[in-house]
């Protein structure tokens, strides 16, 4: 996966970590998509990200706040399964930011949460899996009961990335949080 953009200029002053460190696996405790082509009211097994006729994409998650150790949080990835690898280089360029509150019943484009600052962007390689986005500085920031995250993303010209949803198969989009 490629990532540029994300964790920004804090993320390379903090210690490094490994894989003795302990670590937290988050599902989501609320995931909804949004296209700005069609009424999304249901959760399918997978959402194409980037894609020629996906249209622009949100995906919302709420996680619950990372609970706080002892120790600092070094990092903190979003992490996507793709279900359908493709074959060649095509890159789709997201951008991740926090998320006010998204309403109840979210269905549609015009109701979609605001995002909030900071943004982070990446490319995300629709030839490999999992995908694992440093999102670090979007889950350090203010203390609040959930973290709510927004990943868009706007169509492109190739097939785009196939992302599971947990829904009929695969791995829900999921936090990995690193402590020191």
């Amino acid at each position: 996966m490629l990532c540029s953009g994300c964790g920004g200029s804090s993320a390379s002053q903090k210690p490094l970590f490994t894989e003795k460190n302990p670590r937290a696996v988050q599902l989501p405790t609320r995931f909804v998509w949004l296209s700005s082509l069609q009424e999304t009211g249901f959760l399918p097994s997978n959402v194409a990200l980037g894609g020629k006729t996906s249209g622009r994409v949100i995906l919302y998650l709420e996680f619950p706040a990372p609970q706080r150790r002892t120790g600092e949080l070094l990092k903190a990835y979003l992490v996507l399964d793709v279900t359908e690898p493709q074959m060649g280089n095509e890159l789709v360029q997201v951008e991740l930011s926090r998320a006010e509150p998204g309403r109840e019943g979210m269905s549609s484009w015009a109701n979609q949460p605001r995002a909030t600052f900071p943004r982070l962007s990446a490319e995300l390689a629709a030839n490999r899996a999992p995908l694992r986005l440093d999102i670090t500085e979007l889950v350090v920031a203010p203390d609040t009961p959930i973290t709510r995250l927004m990943l868009r993303s706007e169509p492109g010209e190739g097939e785009g990335v196939q992302i599971a949803t947990g829904a009929a198969a695969g791995t829900a989009p999921r936090l990995e949080l690193y402590w020191q």
